[in-house]
């Protein structure tokens, strides 16, 4: 009897009755769902040929610890927690689940400005607190006309500018990986340079992956860059900004409303940014829709099927190098 490879959800939150429908649809019979949960994560998933976890760090040890893994299919886009170049080393697929969210986090950038700019957030507030004053939010501006910068040009961007273009709103972006022609086949121009992008947009939207070089790319010197009163919506990575000095250009209204699903703290219920008027922060929830979070499942099951019972390299694979280091799949070992 064949002994089922074991695909191992660590602490995840929901059960995976989804999963089983799935394999049972594609007529998959050589896998075993299993979902553990625990605190010590190279005891808890030593058997483990496919591993799904999320908010936890798997580091170069761990994974010299994890003798029958095989990938790791993740059901997230962001890859920060996993060391890359050691799974590599492992012969170790990474997966994720790109554009799985993007009309969810789009939305949520729209739903972020729209309230931030006609000020919903304070009158809201205010009329439940018995003030029926239409003046008290100050000064409000039409969309229409302004300009969006968008600094990078992946799915959930891509999935932006239709609802940006329908609040009649000029979209810019900043990204080395778009050239000049594809923006204008998207009806939007791109920019140079970062400082160009930010010279010019009265609302910037913030949608690059972490990596050592975005690391803190929102600093002082940034700001500067802005036009006077910008909008600033932060739904990629909190690290992106330097939050001291957000908040020095929020209160000096240099910035005048920040809408952040993501902190660089987000385990800080105290931080100054949540207290502030101007700022509406949510709880890294831009992803969230029934549909969304059954299309991660999804891809990161196929990500797994892909590799342990069809035995060939994963769609949605982050590795770089991982063919020339070990692609052993076809192997009785593997």
């Amino acid at each position: 009897m064949t002994t089922k490879k074991k695909v191992v959800y660590y602490n995840m939150p929901s059960d995976l009755n989804y999963e089983k429908q799935l394999l049972e649809q594609w007529g998959i019979t050589d896998l075993e769902l299993v979902q553990v949960n625990g605190n010590n994560l190279v005891d808890d998933v030593q058997e483990a040929d496919s591993l799904t976890l999320e908010y936890t760090e798997v580091s170069a040890d761990t994974l010299k610890k994890l003798p029958n893994l095989k990938i790791i299919a993740l059901q997230s886009i962001g890859t920060n927690e996993i060391d890359i170049d050691a799974a590599d080393k492992e012969g170790i697929y990474v997966t994720n689940t790109p554009a799985f969210c993007a009309y969810e986090v789009a939305s949520h950038v729209m739903a972020l400005l729209l309230n931030l700019s006609r000020k919903v957030h304070i009158y809201g507030k205010s009329v439940k607190e018995g003030v029926w004053d239409a003046s008290i939010g100050g000064d409000l501006h039409q969309l229409k006309g302004k300009n969006c910068g968008l600094v990078s040009l992946g799915s959930i961007p891509r999935a932006l500018i239709p609802m940006l273009k329908g609040f009649g709103i000029n979209i810019y972006v900043h990204s080395s990986s778009t050239s000049k022609e594809e923006a204008e086949r998207l009806g939007i121009s791109k920019c140079d340079s970062l400082n160009e992008l930010l010279n010019i947009s009265d609302i910037v939207s913030l949608h690059s992956p972490l990596l050592p070089s975005t690391k803190g790319m929102i600093n002082e010197h940034a700001f500067e860059q802005m036009k006077e009163g910008v909008i600033l919506i932060n739904t990629a990575r909190g690290e992106l900004i330097d939050e001291t000095a957000l908040i020095n250009n929020l209160k000096s209204n240099k910035v005048s409303a920040a809408g952040l699903d993501v902190l660089a703290d987000e385990k800080n219920p105290n931080h100054e940014l949540i207290a502030m008027d101007n700022v509406i922060v949510t709880p890294h929830m831009a992803f969230l829709s029934k549909e969304s979070l059954l299309e991660s499942k999804r891809i990161s099951l196929e990500q797994a099927v892909t590799r342990l019972s069809k035995k060939q390299k994963p769609e949605f694979t982050v590795n770089k190098s991982i063919q020339s280091i070990k692609l052993s799949i076809s192997s009785n070992s593997q």
